[in-house]
């Protein structure tokens, strides 16, 4: 009897893992619903754990099982394809979206190269020494820093300041400060607050060594999650704004930041579509860096994309920093000779029609009430 409850038990499982996977197809915004989009990876890995953990138990203790067992294998198989499907691209059997610098090159003596690291710190952890050590490690170029509030800037201050004469800062209580600093000079600024007023992201134009000059975008929408009530409205409405944006940007781009989304979710690949940018973890890995506490609990959220004028010549997560989230490190080569080598992602027929339906949610959405979303609608994307 026991046997058989089991048996059950581990066909429920399989059942409700398809059923929330078929949930993917859906747009909806509510979190249970988008939540689907991030355990892809762990729902393959239970699919099969059940299949093991059926054969295991007959094995052991044998008799007939009321469950077919080409059931949950086909069950376990099918999971597999559907979420395999979406993770291959991030793998190394993938071929690279973004080509790799076709050349050797000495970062230090190179004035088409830039480092860029991304770290969301956690507004609420206080290992301040532990994170600039990473940083001062890594010794990026760009450093973007996420969650900070008065206290991390007054702790990390002293130490970075000097280094990064550049430096855009906004200190806020709400998990959604953020500052860019840098060695290079900033030439121009704004801080802006496309879908909620208290959610900035960072808009700069930065000089290069050799003069050229390039945009570099610091983002960090707000999540899907049940604890806060929140759906992906807001986050949604985001990406697809700065795709849209930067759909009409003719020059060398980087954007990176939490996203609070997985690399292979629609709205991201929404965004690489519209926007035309690339995403360096294709072809070459997860990069997972949340939850940096939970090795089995591990999504690729905190991105950097760039647009085909860069070319990669390192990609890596940086070490634990006492954060939920790994720092995420990138050096890239201006070569905008080599654009076309690319693999852009090509804009689908009913890709506008995606965008204008998560634009109008956030309009629609009493509590979401950026400068971007309060425009009349046609010029809810664009300055």
């Amino acid at each position: 009897m026991l046997i058989t409850m089991l048996d059950y038990l581990l066909l429920l499982i399989q059942v409700f893992l398809v059923s929330g996977s078929l949930l993917n197809l859906s747009s909806n915004p509510h979190w249970f619903i988008r939540g689907w989009d991030f355990p892809r990876v762990q729902i393959i890995v239970i699919g099969w754990a059940i299949v093991l953990c059926h054969v295991a138990v007959h094995s052991a203790v044998g008799g007939e099982s009321p469950i077919p067992f080409w059931l949950l294998v086909t069950l376990a198989v099918g999971l597999t394809l559907w979420h395999g499907f979406r993770i291959i691209p991030y793998t190394l059997v993938f071929p690279r979206q973004a080509k790799p610098t076709a050349r050797e090159h000495r970062r230090s003596e190179d004035p088409a190269t830039v480092r860029m690291v991304v770290s969301n710190v956690e507004e609420e952890n206080d290992q301040y020494e532990r994170w600039l050590k990473v940083v001062q490690d890594a010794d990026p170029d760009i450093l973007v820093a996420l969650e900070i509030d008065e206290h991390w800037v007054d702790a990390v201050s002293s130490t970075l300041f000097e280094r990064y004469p550049h430096r855009i800062v906004q200190p806020q209580d709400n998990w959604y400060g953020m500052m860019l600093l840098s060695r290079l000079p900033i030439i121009d600024h704004k801080l802006r607050f496309l879908v909620q007023d208290d959610i900035p992201s960072i808009d700069a134009h930065i000089q290069l060594d050799n003069g050229q000059q390039i945009r570099v975008i610091a983002v960090h929408p707000r999540p899907p999650e049940p604890w806060r009530g929140n759906d992906a409205t807001a986050r949604d409405a985001e990406l697809t704004i700065w795709g849209q944006e930067l759909a009409d940007e003719t020059g060398p781009t980087i954007i990176g930041g939490d996203l609070n989304d997985v690399a292979w979710s629609a709205t991201t690949r929404l965004f690489l579509r519209t926007s035309g940018m690339l995403d360096p973890r294709r072809g070459r890995g997860f990069f997972n860096t949340f939850h940096a506490d939970h090795w089995y609990c591990r999504y690729p959220l905190d991105h950097i994309f760039h647009s085909p004028h860069f070319t990669v010549s390192d990609i890596h997560r940086l070490p634990h920093i006492g954060s939920d989230h790994f720092p995420m490190m990138i050096d890239l080569r201006l070569e905008p000779e080599r654009k076309k080598e690319h693999e852009v992602l090509e804009e689908k027929p009913d890709d506008q029609e995606e965008v204008d339906l998560r634009i109008e949610r956030a309009r629609e959405d009493e509590e979401i009430n950026g400068e971007a979303v309060q425009r009349e609608p046609e010029h809810a994307i664009r300055d």
